[in-house]
């Protein structure tokens, strides 16, 4: 007899620490062999199984431990490791001991005798069951949201749509799932800018507070206001953007009513944003001054129209206004594009915005030039008259004291 033999003392030191390595791993990690039985199952996995070694090696896997609705996907996934073709992040179920549904994201790979044959598949896997519970309740959290929400995949392709969003759309998840947001749901004329913000959302860049219209079903336009953010995966790619909406249609429309009245009142209306930079002015005042509204929005206010003499307080009475002060019955003078002097009572209050930020000054006023010039009239009157003249205020003290008043009782009007 003769003897042929090979030191195999490595190669089952390498097994050894290979098995070694598969059961002290802090993941779930199986095998099957070439027949679907299993012939690995490490300690992860039987601790999330509740199935010891005993329990399960030499049993079927896919007949043992696979819920019925996952046994075709489950069983093509060996299928294919046998033909030599891996598998990567595969869901599944498995079913533990205690009846309870532990979700698997799972690596399906052949396995090789020392001959090249395949002789099984080995899967490694990891437990994302708390992951799917958070996606769920985060998919409710979005779904019942008072919010418009959507979203889409990394194509522009809607993928979320919450009720709040149907509800002001008319669109049902059915009717925009799949969709191109920009191509389907976006007039004409915002399309450019609507996808320059889901490109920028898909480079990691987000949009706040961007204001565009959605066209609901009905043809009706509806005010979006906007806050566009990336959607990221698990491996911190962006995988395309979420949109936190706010439906402003309302607020816009009482915007405009608001900018129509003021526009139209028969008293001179002018405001500055934060800069002191002209943002209102109504045909009223451009009547008065003579000036366009071209003509001086978006140049400073105190600079542009205000008297020299009363440059300084007015500037004072704006930036009071600003931090919230209100000041009324104040009188300055305007100065027209002719260089007339207009003579103005002014009331200046703070203008803010719907978080309640103070974003400018409004100022309301009435042209009292002709008043004034009844009053420089009257007191000349009197001081002129051929009578004594001379009045009090309600406590009785001297307000008015006129020439002959002063010429016949000797004393001066000081």
């Amino acid at each position: 007899m003769v003897g042929i033999g090979q030191d195999i003392t490595e190669r089952i030191a390498q097994e050894q620490e290979y098995s070694r390595l598969i059961d002290t791993a802090n993941a779930p990690i199986f095998g099957v062999d070439i027949n679907g039985h299993v012939n690995i199952w490490n300690r992860k996995a039987a601790g999330i199984m509740q199935y010891t070694n005993e329990d399960v090696l030499g049993k079927d896997l896919v007949a043992e431990f696979i819920s019925k609705e996952y046994k075709v996907p489950v069983r093509s996934v060996l299928e294919k490791a046998f033909e030599g073709v891996e598998t990567a992040n595969f869901e599944f179920p498995l079913i533990t001991k205690a009846g309870r549904r532990v979700e698997i994201l799972l690596n399906a790979t052949p396995r090789y005798n020392e001959r090249g044959e395949v002789m099984g598949m080995v899967g490694i896997g990891q437990d994302i069951t708390e992951r799917i519970a958070q996606e769920q309740e985060y998919s409710r959290l979005i779904d019942t949201a008072n919010a418009p929400i959507f979203g889409v995949d990394i194509n522009g392709h809607v993928n979320i749509w919450n009720r709040k969003a149907a509800d002001i759309m008319q669109y049902t998840n059915e009717d925009v799932l799949g969709k191109d947001l920009v191509a389907e749901f976006i007039s004409n004329e915002y399309k450019v800018p609507v996808r320059s913000v889901l490109e920028k959302a898909f480079e990691g860049v987000e949009t706040a507070n961007f204001e565009f219209p959605l066209i609901t079903k009905a043809g009706r336009r509806v005010e979006i206001l906007l806050n566009a953010t990336p959607r990221y995966n698990e491996r911190g790619e962006v995988m395309g953007m979420v949109g936190i909406g706010q439906d402003i249609t309302e607020r816009i429309a009482q915007e405009q009513e608001y900018s129509r009245l003021i526009d139209t009142a028969n008293a001179p209306i002018f405001g500055v944003d934060t800069n002191m930079r002209i943002n209102i002015f109504n045909r009223k005042a451009q009547q008065i001054t003579n000036f366009s509204s071209e003509e001086v929005v978006g140049e400073m206010y105190v600079e542009t129209i205000i008297s020299q003499e009363f440059k300084a307080v007015t500037y004072d009475i704006m930036c009071k206004a600003l931090q919230g002060n209100e000041t009324a019955s104040f009188e300055l003078a305007l100065t027209t594009k002719t260089g007339r002097k207009v003579n103005i009572l002014l009331n200046a209050t703070a203008r803010f915005d719907q978080h309640g930020r103070i974003v400018g000054v409004v100022g309301i006023g009435q042209d009292i030039t002709d008043r004034i010039a009844q009053e420089q009239e009257y007191t000349r009157l009197i001081d002129s008259a051929n009578a004594p003249i001379f009045g009090v205020d309600v406590n009785g003290c001297v307000n008015i004291w006129n020439k002959k008043a002063a010429e016949i009782t000797q004393y001066t009007p000081n």
